[in-house]
């Protein structure tokens, strides 16, 4: 399944309520796929991917893009019982076709992202 991203825009001296998706995917072993469409430019963008307290880490990756230079992916960990925060400057590699970005989480060995990682995503667009 895939499950797309909501954006919380930033506006300047404004309180905002943080807004996370969470994973949809409750299959053993299964990778679930974040579609995220940027308003701003992908600059102006924090991913946050947050991994519930048990089961292990949750590895993250962003696809390389369209670009015939785009060849290389990114992939990073999450550990359990934190919120890892990413701002990619090099964005344009990471751009499909259609002008998203797509994030990919798998969950540690066997364990599933909904129930046993609360996995979610969030992304937070600056002013």
């Amino acid at each position: 399944m895939a499950v797309t991203v909501t954006n919380m825009t930033l506006v300047r001296d404004t309180l905002k309520d943080r807004v996370l998706d969470a994973a949809t995917t409750n299959t053993n072993g299964t990778a679930e796929v974040f579609t995220i469409t940027p308003t701003k430019g992908m600059d102006k963008m924090i991913i946050e991917v947050e991994v519930g307290d048990t089961h292990g880490a949750v590895a993250v990756s962003m696809g390389a893009g369209a670009q015939y230079w785009a060849t290389k992916a990114l992939a990073w960990s999450c550990p359990q019982a934190k919120t890892t925060i990413m701002h990619i400057s090099d964005v344009a590699r990471f751009k499909t076709t259609a002008g998203t970005y797509l994030l990919t989480l798998t969950p540690a060995g066997t364990k599933k992202l909904q129930s046993e990682h609360a996995a979610k995503v969030g992304v937070i667009e600056l002013p």
